[in-house]
């Protein structure tokens, strides 16, 4: 699968690990193109190195690893490809042959060591789990100028760990790398900003947060039904966690560490710096961040979160920041990938700015207000979610109401994606937009992440309406 057309088509720059499978449930689960589906998780199952998986596939000959929510979108393609393929939990049994044998040592692509081990998909997944829980740290292999020209030294160290005693959370990362799909790194010396990361995300980021809940909720389940055989992991002090112990851990943390009060006279219940909070009544983007501002960012990877683990949240909280994200984030096409009010709100990108600023010199600011299509599938979901929770103690006439809302909403942005396809010479959707859907020249044309989460939000849609329907029909009778 292409990340993109054209800039994201050849060599080792066509396959993301991050981008194949935020797209794949839309483009390849929910269209009913199992095959390809399967052959994508496998491939990238084979290469699994440090516990990750790489975030650029090279066909396997030089993956790179600087990527710690392409393992997790990954968990999670796995767990959707279980339920919806009529192959079902028996692909934790299909075995994968290693590109890295011990899943720990280099070796070269044609050596007879490569490929000379095998290990089920369920036994992939086991070891992820067990290798963030014991702390994964390591220097990036062959860590230089032909690796990254513009990445400091700093930067190729790479730690992903879990906090046990507090939280449970996954986090990790420096302010000297950009471990999540906000990755633009500084490349321009006129503005001082080369090796910087414009957002690094370092600590425990809000979508891999949700990701890891839905994988141990998962875990948890399936080994209570007897269709995973590990019950849990072993952390790095010893200790024993169960799935069911981690999920909970998890479960008991996140509004404490990730809410911020609508009223600042509640800040006492949560982990908040009111020093720091320009946006109330939002979910943070980040929790321990190095540079502790960042954690306050309003960004929209909550709905990530909202999507795949719609437990995390209280359900008051989540429908009062879904209303913000809809009136401050929602943008003609995509999303705004910063809030407007923040000082370094920059939303026009363009990659040939040979400025001083550091602020977009080279368009640093990809990521700080341009407007990106993928996680408007993402939110259409989550306000689906969390409005049919609303009402689902109700009538079905009350769940047909809140269905018909979120058709609303979601014809309403499917009139500007339904023109854009219309018009554009590639028929897809862009990778992003500029400033309140203005044309970016610098983006690609369509995006496979783009057309992906909208038809995986359209099938969710679908599933719901059947039911509703059912509820409907039951209560006539």
């Amino acid at each position: 699968m292409s990340a993109g057309l054209p800039h994201f088509s050849t060599h080792h720059m066509r396959c993301w690990g991050r981008d194949v499978f935020i797209a794949l449930e839309g483009l390849l689960l929910a269209t009913g193109r199992f095959a390809e589906a399967r052959d994508h998780i496998l491939s990238f199952g084979s290469t699994l190195k440090h516990g990750l998986i790489p975030n650029l596939l090279d066909s396997g000959r030089l993956p790179r690893y600087n990527a710690r929510d392409a393992t997790w979108f990954w968990l999670q393609a796995v767990q959707s490809y279980c339920k919806m393929s009529d192959e079902g939990l028996d692909f934790l049994d299909v075995q994968v042959e290693r590109r890295f044998p011990d899943g720990e040592t280099f070796v070269e692509w044609n050596s007879d060591d490569a490929y000379s081990k095998s290990s089920s998909i369920g036994e992939l997944v086991q070891e992820i789990m067990q290798r963030h829980a014991q702390g994964i740290e390591f220097r990036e292999w062959n860590a230089g100028v032909n690796l990254d020209s513009q990445m400091r030294d700093e930067g190729f160290n790479i730690k992903v760990q879990v906090d046990f005693e507090r939280t449970g959370f996954v986090s990790g990362g420096s302010r000297w790398n950009c471990g999540t799909w906000m990755d633009k790194m500084g490349s321009s010396d006129k503005a001082g900003i080369r090796g910087v990361p414009a957002t690094p995300r370092d600590g425990a980021d809000i979508e891999i947060v949700g990701l890891q809940k839905s994988t141990l909720r998962w875990l948890a389940e399936l080994n209570r039904d007897n269709g995973f055989p590990y019950s849990g992991v072993t952390a790095a002090d010893g200790a024993r966690i169960t799935y069911v112990q981690w999920d909970q851990l998890v479960q008991d943390s996140f509004e404490k560490h990730f809410w911020v009060p609508e009223d600042a006279a509640d800040d006492a219940e949560y982990n908040v710096n009111p020093g720091l909070v320009s946006r109330r009544g939002i979910y943070r983007d980040t929790f321990g961040s190095s540079t502790e501002w960042a954690d306050y960012q309003f960004r929209p990877n909550i709905a990530v979160a909202m999507a795949v683990a719609p437990e995390l949240f209280d359900m008051d909280h989540a429908i009062s920041c879904l209303h913000t994200m809809g009136t401050v984030l929602v943008a003609p096409l995509g999303m705004r990938t910063l809030d407007p009010r923040d000082m370094r709100y920059r939303p026009n990108y363009d990659n040939s700015n040979d400025s001083s600023d550091p602020l977009v010199a080279h368009g640093i600011n990809y990521h700080q207000g341009p407007e990106w299509l993928w996680p408007i599938g993402y939110y259409l979901r989550a306000r689906l979610t969390f409005l049919h929770k609303l009402v689902l103690a109700n009538s079905p006439e009350a769940s047909t109401k809140a269905l018909r809302t979120v058709y609303h909403e979601l014809h309403a942005n499917m009139v500007n994606l339904k023109h854009h396809i219309s018009t554009s010479s590639f028929a897809g959707l862009p990778e992003l937009t500029n400033q309140n859907g203005s044309y970016c020249r610098d983006s690609c044309e369509t995006q496979a992440w783009s057309g992906g989460c909208l038809l995986m939000a359209l099938h969710e849609m679908s599933k719901l309406e059947a039911t509703v329907h059912d509820a409907l029909a039951q209560s006539a009778d």
